[in-house]
């Protein structure tokens, strides 16, 4: 019995992650803004996702990140 609940909640923590997302933009002192930029819960290890690259390309560019949700 144990077995089966920790399977379900293995399972259920794997979900909750997965739903996860979290979204954000660059904003310059010019008053311009740089287009969304959103990320899902489910990373891979080792590969740079498209919104930390975003983020550290806003960052090299003298921006400012703003997250959205």
């Amino acid at each position: 019995m144990k077995k089966l609940f920790f399977a379900f909640m293995a399972a259920g923590l794997m979900l909750s992650a997965a739903s996860c997302n979290k979204c954000g933009y660059c904003k310059y002192s010019s008053g311009s803004n740089s287009s969304s930029v959103c990320q899902s819960g489910t990373l891979i290890p080792g590969v740079t996702s498209e919104y930390k690259q975003a983020q550290s390309d806003c960052k090299a560019n003298g921006g400012s990140w703003e997250v959205t949700n």
